[in-house]
């Protein structure tokens, strides 16, 4: 949808939608939405400028998500991991990783488990490409290949959305 957008107007959009979302009072979707936002401020190098009371907020609100261990705390651990793949953070993304514990139980039958499994071994698999130290590089791999024999055993039971 938002593709050929420039990312002021994505962004103007996005900040529409969690207006409407606070008054809808659809928590959920408005975390989805302001980590889209997060994303699209700081593609434009507007995030660290604008060190406001909004970002204060939302920062705080996703803090408060996260610690819980419910669905919602899934969604906004995948959304923080994505995001922070795609800026190639990975020390940041393995410490997302492992505090999340295992979002595929939250997530059964849900192709947000598919999505986080997959961005879960790259980045034991980046992290132990970019680790110093011997054993966390053993450790990291270990855990990347335990999470590659999950997606493997999909593809061996047929799963068609892997």
């Amino acid at each position: 949808y938002f593709m050929g957008q420039p990312l002021a107007s994505i962004q103007n959009e996005l900040e529409a939608t969690v207006q409407v979302m606070t008054q809808l009072k659809q928590d959920s979707a408005r975390l989805r939405i302001l980590i889209l936002l997060t994303t699209v401020k700081r593609l434009r190098g507007g995030l660290d400028a604008e060190a406001g009371a909004d970002d204060k907020i939302m920062d705080s609100m996703l803090a408060t998500a996260a610690d819980t261990h419910n669905t919602l705390s899934a969604f906004v651990n995948l959304m923080k991991l994505e995001v922070l793949v795609l800026f190639q953070e990975w020390e940041e993304a393995i410490d997302v990783v492992q505090k999340a514990g295992n979002v595929r139980l939250l997530l059964p039958s849900s192709f947000n488990s598919v999505r986080y499994t997959f961005l879960e071994a790259l980045t034991y698999l980046k992290t132990a490409q970019s680790s110093a130290s011997g054993s966390k590089k053993r450790q990291m791999e270990k855990c990347g290949q335990k999470t590659i024999q999950i997606i493997r055993g999909w593809v061996k039971n047929g799963n068609v959305n892997v």
